[in-house]
């Protein structure tokens, strides 16, 4: 069933595993020492957020079929996150470091529309 139908269905959703993967593109103006930046910031997540279980950071490879795909060009960045439940990923996601990587180093430079994302039981 893809949806709890029932409170303690529900209740049993929070204690499974999530994964987070966010990605964006960048403005094509943007500075590499911005990018680098952005970088820097999300792999200091996992030492300041303890609820972080996993992490993964990627940048695309700017391949020709994923710049011209028929459907859009491909994001800039992906950035992944593992936790051990539903309340563990909210507490990251309302965490003051999590909230300063993304007011500070990602939307300055992020492509305005380009944020996709998704959470997931593992």
């Amino acid at each position: 069933q893809a949806f709890p139908s029932s409170r303690k269905q529900f209740r049993s959703r929070l204690a499974m595993p999530v994964r987070h993967i966010v990605m964006f593109g960048i403005k094509e103006d943007t500075p590499p020492e911005a990018i680098e930046a952005l970088k820097a910031g999300l792999l200091s997540l996992p030492s300041q957020i303890e609820v972080i279980k996993a992490h993964d950071l990627g940048a695309d490879l700017k391949l020709p079929s994923g710049q011209a795909h028929p459907a859009g060009k491909n994001r800039s960045i992906v950035w992944s996150v593992d936790t051990d439940n539903a309340e563990d990923y909210e507490t990251y996601s309302s965490h003051p470091a999590h909230q300063m990587v993304i007011n500070t180093l990602i939307k300055p430079i992020m492509e305005p529309g380009s944020r996709a994302a998704i959470q997931y039981e593992r």
